[in-house]
């Protein structure tokens, strides 16, 4: 009688414990949010330590000087200081093949080495005779009080609102990377990031950047005030309020459906065995 009893439950219990784990995976974002941002390097200290550290660790796929790499590799002279501390701070370089689709990792490199990779990569179009220089690590608005937020009846100068970033978000950013910031997949296998781990300069480096697949965000799609209230709104979405109780991994709709099905109707299956086996 016991056996059948554990039988019973056997097959509800390993559903729900694969739920479970499933869930688990997809809600955990695994990364620290806090960081700050310092002016690019021009110390000649800085770009000489930064082309060391470039030899031993990236020239073998992007090439001496940054001008590519014969596997497929980019060339760096004109990417900018912005993408370089945008991709090294979030661990996305280096990479082991080339060809895979960078994702977020602990940093590989120590934030000094960051700074003077940042320095030598910022001189390369000068290294290399080229007058493009592509963008430098942002200047991120603050975001103003909330006293100012409540009051103001129009955006005030010198920070920006909550507001502001949501529209903006709503309007650039929800369709890939989920309303609450929890991203996703695209087609083609390609992972749409979580931002819940995303500094306030990281994102406002990769608007201006677009790292793959998302699309580059010039002024003119985006002026300065539009991409820090995004990146400030994104802060906020770190720590959600929960009115309604347990935020479920902030999934929204996704993460709700989950627990119904999975315990809602796992709860009916148990209750009907028990009913059932009764008769």
């Amino acid at each position: 009688m016991r056996a059948a009893s554990q039988h019973r439950f056997a097959g509800p219990a390993a559903v729900l414990a694969l739920g479970i784990g499933a869930f688990s995976i997809l809600a955990y974002t695994g990364a620290d949010a806090s960081g700050t941002q310092a002016a690019v390097s021009t110390a000649p200290a800085d770009i000489a330590a930064g082309e060391v550290l470039y030899t031993e660790h990236c020239q073998s796929c992007h090439g001496v000087n940054g001008v590519g790499g014969n596997n497929g590799s980019p060339s760096l002279i004109s990417v900018g200081a912005a993408a370089a501390d945008f991709y090294l701070t979030t661990g996305r370089m280096p990479l082991n093949n080339p060809h895979d689709e960078p994702l977020r990792h602990h940093p590989y490199f120590t934030r000094e080495e960051i700074i003077q990779l940042d320095a030598y990569i910022n001189a390369l179009p000068k290294i290399n005779n080229v007058d493009v220089q592509g963008p430098t690590i942002p200047t991120v608005i603050p975001l103003c009080s909330p006293s100012v937020q409540a009051n103001a009846s129009r955006p005030p100068a010198g920070c920006v609102t909550l507001s502001e970033g949501q529209q903006f978000f709503s309007t650039n950013c929800a369709q890939c990377h989920h309303a609450a910031g929890s991203g996703g997949m695209l087609s083609k296998g390609n992972i749409v990031p979580s931002l819940h781990n995303a500094s306030i300069t990281e994102v406002m480096e990769a608007i201006r950047i677009g790292p793959k697949p998302m699309p580059i965000f010039g002024n003119n799609q985006l002026t300065d005030r539009q991409a820090s209230a995004i990146a400030q709104y994104v802060q906020s979405l770190h720590y959600p309020a929960e009115p309604g109780g347990l935020g479920i991994g902030h999934f929204g709709p996704i993460g709700e459906g989950f627990v119904g099905i999975v315990i809602g109707l796992g709860a009916l299956l148990v209750a009907s065995r028990l009913m059932g086996n009764r008769g």
